[in-house]
Order: structure tokens, then C-alpha cells, then sequence
């Protein structure tokens, strides 16, 4: 199953309290997933200041769901509600957080993320990774129309 949720970035929100609603959103209670969450707090932050997450989502791939997470801002985060909440925790057993960075942050984002919060995979902002391209493909493979018989 494939979900979207719109969080309020700038002005709205700075970009740890941005992170602090996204952890919230994707964590359930006791869950386990929040001590690495809260590791790449500031390396996270500093990421969701920049604008690339209104076109670029951090994708949220879990046992149970892909979730993806777009940043929305400018005046269209002023009146933005809080996200919905999710009626199942993604992060509960196996997950791992695609985000999405600028070429210029690549190298020392994934360096401080490797170690403070290894379920995070990050990869430049026009890259799929091989896990998500997979899945698109499978999607895409599953679903063929045979258009002699509708006409």
C-alpha cells in the first residue's frame, strides 16, 4: 500500500520541528525506529530547510507500506493542517528512510548518517534506488491491458 503525507516545512515549521512531526507521523509507541530517528535529527533538519522535499520525497519503504513524505512550503505551508495520522507503524520491523539530498550535501550527509542512523539510505536528489526501482517495476509489470479484446 502507498500512502502521501504533506508536512509544513518553512515558514511554518524550522527544520527540527519539521523532522520532530515526520518522526512522530512514521514512529508508534515504544517503537524502536525512534532512537535512530532521533540521531539524524540534526543532519535531517538541516536537510528539510531546503526546498527539494516540496518535488523530491523522502520515501518510507516498511513491511507493511511505502509512505512518501513530501515538505511543503512558502505560503502554502502557513495554512497547511497537521498530516493525518497513519492507522499502521511503518517503521515497525524491517523499514528503511530514502531521502533524497543535493549533490552538494551527498558525501558528508551520508558519511553522518551511516553512523548515527544506519536504516536511512541517502541518495542524490534524480537517483532511484535499486530497492525502490524494484518495486516500481513489479507495480508496473502486474497491471497490462489487451487492447484487441477492448476494442
Amino acid at each position: 500500500m502507498k500512502l502521501r503525507r504533506d508536512i509544513a516545512v518553512t515558514p511554518q515549521r524550522a527544520g527540527a520541528e519539521a523532522w520532530a512531526e515526520i518522526v512522530k507521523l512514521i514512529t508508534g509507541p515504544g517503537s524502536q525506529a525512534v532512537d535512530q530517528l532521533t540521531a539524524a535529527a540534526s543532519v535531517m533538519a538541516t536537510l528539510l530547510t531546503e526546498e527539494d522535499y516540496a518535488d523530491h520525497p523522502l520515501t518510507l519503504k516498511g513491511k507493511c507500506m511505502r509512505l512518501v513524505i513530501y515538505g511543503v512550503y512558502g505560503a502554502d505551508a502557513i495554512s497547511l493542517e497537521d498530516p493525518d495520522p497513519l492507522q499502521q507503524n511503518p517503521t515497525e520491523g524491517e523499514w528503511t528512510l530514502f531521502v533524497p539530498c543535493p549533490e552538494e550535501d551527498l558525501d558528508w550527509t551520508r558519511d553522518a548518517l551511516a553512523k548515527r542512523a544506519p536504516r536511512i539510505q541517502v541518495h542524490g536528489l534524480d537517483e532511484t534506488p535499486a530497492e525502490l526501482a524494484e518495486e516500481k517495476a513489479d507495480a508496473t509489470q502486474g497491471f497490462a491491458i489487451d487492447w484487441g479484446a477492448v476494442s
